[in-house]
């Protein structure tokens, strides 16, 4: 007697790993950027700075982020202490007390009130744990391996990876995403952006020259201090004295 029901010995696929367990956002952009082979600095190094790049963009907007391993050709420097990030904030982050009453004057000749809209301006910063010590001597070893201002044509612009780029074996495909970074084009709010190009940050032009104010005045970094429990603070350093804020 033929029995035409279907048997019940047929088994479904089984979901693979990646599907029952995602990858989590952090995980995958650390896949999607590994160490360079030429890299000189250690592991940890790398991984704590895609760390702080990754809070950066996702949890304060940054964008053009790029990954600094060697030092800047205008430092005297032979190597740099550890790999070193730079990027374009969404607003300004500081502003030389002198170039505030510069802005406020020009304001005025212009018959203006309040205060206008700036420029942002590309921006070092030093990824760090909570438990380090740092002394003098290091931030000058980080200072003088520096230029002033981050220059976009060094180091490499970072790839920011979606779910659906990254494969189960840890593999990434780079033309699915909208923000590959192919042939060293630089990411601005998802879209690229040719290093050295004027470019529109959240609606503010940023331009590839820096202003007056900035590499008239001492060297500065974000010092990124990360904790135990993931928070990040962020510290604005001068390599050496700065003129007090008048009130």
């Amino acid at each position: 007697m033929d029995d035409s029901s279907p048997s019940t010995n047929s088994t479904s696929p089984l979901p693979s790993p990646l599907e029952n367990n995602p990858l989590s956002g952090l995980h995958q952009f650390s896949l999607a950027n590994k160490l360079p082979k030429d890299a000189p600095h250690p592991p940890h190094a790398h991984t704590l700075a895609l760390q702080i790049a990754h809070n950066l963009r996702f949890q304060h907007g940054w964008t053009d982020i790029r990954l600094h391993y060697h030092p800047s050709r205008q430092a005297a420097a032979p190597s740099l202490p550890r790999p070193v990030i730079s990027g374009i904030p969404p607003q300004r982050l500081y502003m030389h007390p002198d170039e505030q009453i510069d802005v406020l004057q020009r304001q005025r000749e212009k018959g203006k009130a309040g205060w206008p809209d700036v420029s942002p301006e590309r921006e070092w910063v030093v990824a760090s744990q909570l438990q380090e010590s740092w002394t003098l001597r290091r931030f000058a070893e980080m200072f003088d391996a520096l230029s002033t201002v981050p220059e976009e044509k060094e180091g490499g612009a970072l790839f920011f990876a979606s779910s659906s780029d990254v494969n189960g074996n840890g593999t990434t495909s780079r033309s699915a995403s909208p923000w590959s970074n192919p042939d060293g084009l630089g990411v601005v709010n998802g879209a690229g952006a040719r290093n050295g190009e004027s470019k529109a940050v959240n609606g503010q032009a940023t331009a590839a020259k820096p202003n007056r104010w900035r590499t008239g005045q001492p060297k500065r970094l974000l010092l990124a201090t990360l904790d135990d429990d993931s928070t990040v603070v962020y510290y604005i350093v001068h390599d050496g004295l700065v003129k007090p804020r008048q009130n």
